[in-house]
């Protein structure tokens, strides 16, 4: 997995502080009922939002971010091999995270596998044309922006709406607020010397949320030779496997263990 900007290991305290205003995990969490993978689950935003009783399991790449993480369970994996079987969860999220990849599709091709049919994914991410004030030029084009994000999730997921947002939202107060910001989010920083102060932010982005379809026919199914039976998948011309898993409770445990011994 491609690794995520310095600031969220060397520095997570800023990485959080400017990161918190263009943040969608409240947004998401009102439609989640668990249980819940957690992608990229950070220092755990998402699942602080969740309501009491929603079953949320995190997996992030970053040591550092998980030891701050003050939710359990949490597992250190790659978004592209999610150590889960197929069918497992209700929901999985992509928050913030598709475009530091060089190619998303995998990613969500994985988060489809580990759905459970008629199970929900949800993804977020800013706009070229995010913080137009100080970069009137917008941002270079990431692998997954909103501009193409629905597009690219609807090239796994048959079912895509996107929810997009573009909205004044808050100021920068003083000169070292702009530089620290612009310098956070790869701003030439000649802007932050030139920008008026206070700097109002205007935020654009868009949460994309896909199902799973409940019958073969109706899905682009990422994995060749796979068909759905329920909540149990075989592959053809190969030895049945099923997988009985009506709780996460083995799994928890499983995860835990994992975890204590890593």
């Amino acid at each position: 997995m491609t690794e995520l900007s310095p600031d969220y290991d060397t520095d997570p305290g800023r990485w959080r502080s400017w990161t918190a205003p263009r943040d969608a995990h409240d947004t998401v969490a009102t439609h989640l009922t668990g249980p819940v993978l957690d992608v990229a689950c950070g220092d755990g935003r998402l699942a602080r939002a969740l309501r009491p009783g929603v079953r949320w399991i995190g997996v992030d790449s970053s040591p550092t971010q998980l030891a701050a993480n003050p939710y359990r369970p949490v597992v250190r994996a790659d978004m592209l091999a999610l150590p889960f079987p197929d069918g497992t969860f209700a929901e999985v999220t992509h928050l913030w995270c598709l475009y530091h990849l060089a190619d998303p599709r995998p990613a969500i091709r994985e988060a489809y596998r580990v759905l459970r049919p008629g199970g929900h994914y949800h993804a977020c991410t800013a706009a070229r044309t995010n913080d137009p004030e100080p970069l009137p030029d917008g941002y270079p084009p990431s692998p997954f922006d909103a501009e193409d994000a629905a597009a690219i999730v609807g090239s796994v997921f048959p079912h895509v709406t996107a929810e997009p947002w573009d909205s004044r939202y808050f100021p920068l107060d003083t000169r070292d607020e702009i530089r620290a910001y612009c310098r956070h989010n790869l701003i030439p920083a000649e802007r932050a010397e030139t920008a008026p102060v206070p700097l109002w932010l205007t935020k654009r982005g868009t949460i994309v949320r896909a199902t799973r379809p409940w019958h073969r026919c109706a899905a682009r199914d990422p994995r060749r030779g796979w068909r759905p039976h329920g909540h149990v998948t075989r592959r053809q011309h190969h030895q049945s496997v099923r997988v009985e898993l009506r709780g996460l409770e083995p799994l928890t445990s499983a995860l835990q263990r994992r975890c204590s011994a890593s």
